[in-house]
């Protein structure tokens, strides 16, 4: 197994690192001790944790119990609940999990404090941290413990999980977040060539350990390689990376961490931890939690609790496979001539039974077993019972009573209900990642020291950038020198880390989309709107822009709608003229019959000029001429077209009177003056008034007035 370089202290590059000097073979001998004291206390706990991975993936029976059932023709059945109950916790945690944010702790730290966020998501996306805390979670739930590595790679912050089953600590550590533990590290087994390139100043031994026979190294392959330094079959030795707290007066917090490499008697490397810590000082790169700790010091998860139930599932329904295949018969001596082929018959579906003498089911039949089937179904209808009963119930899984029907907050809420009995174990692995994210904010802070550009990823359709450490030169415009300015310098930022809390995405946007399909098409009115502001949910701005232009007309659309209610308009307009164009020309003919009546008739008379008859009766001239201005004419005046055409023409033009900011030139000849008002009613010919008429001024031959002045 070639070493990872996540596992391994980089070379240093700060005053911190490898020292030339080699420790002494008491100190060495220290830490050989204290190791040794891992494996002997945790004995226990390390057979347990091996247990529960095996009880996961399956194997839950021990190869003894699987032979002795195989002997008797039963079959080793395994109904592993214990793996869909972990899977489940693990899906809740992700269903939980919120991002990151950072808060400053100075006013001057405000706007940093944006930018401190995005680089610690930036950092997390980076590694995959939703792999890596799944990861996590699972060996915190199966194995007990859960380990990752944070440090620095290729000038990046690395998050790495790690094996739970190489990972060793100080055994008398007793917190749930190894807060008290004074030492911790792993144990590989890597190549021997993979090590000698690693150091290889140490080659020539490294190689000799899986070389020589003095290392008391076994053959075997049942030999403990836990207690090995050297595999010669394999060619690998066991290297021990080593990491203590040491008191240390340089650090505000009075400690710092101290890292070793050995393998066997021989040292490696060692030095003072190369990450920083929130001061400054020596920091530990890997972060541990535990789900639960007994009295003894012990950690395990939840496969210790659900162990003894699963057991007793696998061997409820064992036993009834076997009950149910396996017969179990009677007979009287002499009865059977051969009992085995009896036996063999019994268990063939076609069996033939020959008996010798008496009579079946008195001499010889079968012993009726319903009874005991029975039993052995309650049993293990009860053991599933108490195993789904522990962990989640039926509120966190959503199958509680009322769930049908029921609005996403009332999901939300009775799913919190069911997180009361597991409140304990999120409340670990919630208080690990904020550990986590701290520590990865001071490996961003620490690795990120030239300029760079980060994307933020919260709008995957808007992509945008944040420069960190950006230093350009500005000239002060009074006094004309040059200063460096500085922006966004992640080195100087001073924030807090905390999980980003708010309500359940996924639940919210359900409750809503319930809601606004309750409503119907006034979803996208204001009606909706005032829903959208009411919810917590997400990205506000967003939903309420797609509903204003899921409302906001067509602009072709809109461009033909105005074009039509033009033309309708001036079809309406054109009508309304045309009826008004017959009302005048009633009037004219009612106006010349007038005219006709009141035209005086001439006096009849003879050849020789002497009347005949009757003089002529006389017209009521001034009764004709109130009908006259009772009835006046009209068409001088514009038509409504023409009327509605004028106003189009005056909305587009400008204010100055002509398109395009032209000024007004002078008026042809004759249309000087102010414009006449369209509703006005037109002058009559020759400029007269009907007022004015004179009866002397009416046409002896025709209807219209004339004008005398002609």
């Amino acid at each position: 197994m070639a070493v990872q370089l996540a596992y391994a202290a980089p070379a240093p590059q700060t005053t911190t690192g490898t020292d030339t000097q080699p420790l002494d073979s008491a100190d060495l001998q220290r830490k050989h001790r204290w190791f040794r004291a891992y494996e002997t206390n945790k004995r226990r706990e390390m057979d347990e944790q091996r247990v529960a991975r095996q009880y996961y993936h399956d194997k839950q029976w021990t190869d003894d119990e699987t032979k002795r059932l195989t002997s008797r023709g039963q079959q080793p059945t395994v109904r592993n609940r214990i793996k869909r109950k972990i899977d489940f916790l693990k899906g809740v945690e992700q269903r939980l999990r919120r991002d990151p944010k950072a808060y400053p702790r100075t006013p001057k730290h405000e706007h940093d404090a944006d930018t401190a966020t995005a680089a610690l998501r930036f950092a997390c996306d980076l590694n995959r941290w939703e792999k890596v805390s799944s990861a996590s979670m699972h060996d915190g739930l199966v194995s007990g413990t859960g380990v990752i590595f944070i440090g620095i790679e290729r000038e990046d912050p690395k998050i790495k999980h790690v094996n739970v089953d190489r990972f060793f600590y100080d055994p008398r550590s007793v917190e749930h977040d190894f807060s008290d533990a004074n030492y911790m590290g792993l144990h590989l087994w890597l190549d021997v060539d993979d090590a000698a390139a690693k150091w290889p100043k140490h080659a020539d031994r490294l190689k000799a350990m899986v070389d020589a026979t003095s290392v008391g190294v076994s053959l075997s392959q049942d030999a403990d390689k836990e207690q090995q330094w050297g595999d010669f079959e394999n060619r690998r030795i066991r290297v021990v990376e080593f990491w203590e707290r040491k008191p240390s007066s340089a650090s505000i917090t009075g400690f710092a961490w101290y890292f070793c490499y050995f393998t066997g008697d021989l040292q490696l490397e060692h030095g003072w931890s190369p990450y920083k810590g929130e001061f400054g000082e020596p920091d530990c790169p890997y972060e541990a939690w535990s789900p639960y700790v007994d009295e003894k010091g012990d950690r395990y998860g939840m496969v210790r609790t659900m162990k003894s139930v699963q057991d007793e599932i696998n061997y409820s329904a064992s036993k009834i496979l076997h009950r149910i295949a396996v017969d179990r018969f009677f007979y009287e001596e002499g009865s059977v001539d051969d009992i085995d082929e009896l036996g063999k018959q019994l268990a063939r579906p076609d069996g033939k039974i020959k008996i010798a003498r008496g009579e079946w089911g008195k001499t010889v039949g079968i012993v009726d077993q319903g009874a005991k089937i029975q039993g052995e179904t309650e049993r293990f209808q009860l053991a599933v019972t108490e195993i789904e009963n522990l962990g989640p119930n039926p509120g966190l899984v959503g199958k509680g009573q009322g769930v049908d029907g029921a609005s996403g907050r009332a999901l939300l809420a009775q799913r919190d209900s069911g997180m009361t009995e597991l409140s304990p174990i999120f409340e670990q692995h919630r208080d690990w990642k904020l550990r986590v994210y701290r520590k990865t904010w001071q490996r961003c802070r620490q690795a990120w020291q030239a300029e760079k550009w980060i994307r933020i990823t919260d709008d995957d359709k808007a992509v945008q950038f944040i420069g960190l450490n950006q230093y350009s030169m500005a000239t002060d415009p009074m006094t004309g020198l040059s200063s460096l300015s500085q922006q966004n310098v992640i080195a100087q930022i001073d924030v807090d880390i905390s999980l980003n809390e708010g309500p359940d995405t996924i639940t919210i946007n359900e409750e809503l989309l319930q809601t606004l399909a309750q409503v119907g098409e006034a979803a996208t009115g204001p009606l909706g709107k005032v829903l959208i502001e009411l919810s917590n949910a997400p990205n506000k701005e967003r939903l309420l822009k797609m509903i204003e232009e899921a409302n906001a007309p067509n602009p072709e659309m809109l461009a033909m709608q105005q074009r039509m209610a033009k033309l309708e308009e001036t079809l309406a307009a054109a009508n309304i003229d045309k009826a008004i164009a017959e009302v005048e020309n009633k009037r004219a003919d009612t106006l010349s019959k007038l005219v006709t009546v009141s035209t005086p008739q001439a006096q009849q008379t003879d050849e020789f000029g002497n009347p005949i008859g009757a003089p002529p009766q006389q017209p009521d001239l001034m009764g004709a001429m109130g009908a006259m201005q009772m009835f006046p004419l009209m068409y001088g005046g514009p038509t409504l077209e023409q009327q509605a055409e004028q106003m189009g023409n005056q909305q587009q033009m400008p204010p100055g009177g002509m398109p395009d900011g032209m000024q007004q030139g002078p008026l042809p000849m004759g249309l000087e003056g102010p414009m006449m008002d369209p509703m006005q009613q037109a002058p009559m010919p020759g400029d007269m008034q009907p007022e004015k008429i004179m009866p002397e001024q009416m046409s002896q031959a025709g209807a219209l007035p004339i004008n005398p002045m002609v």
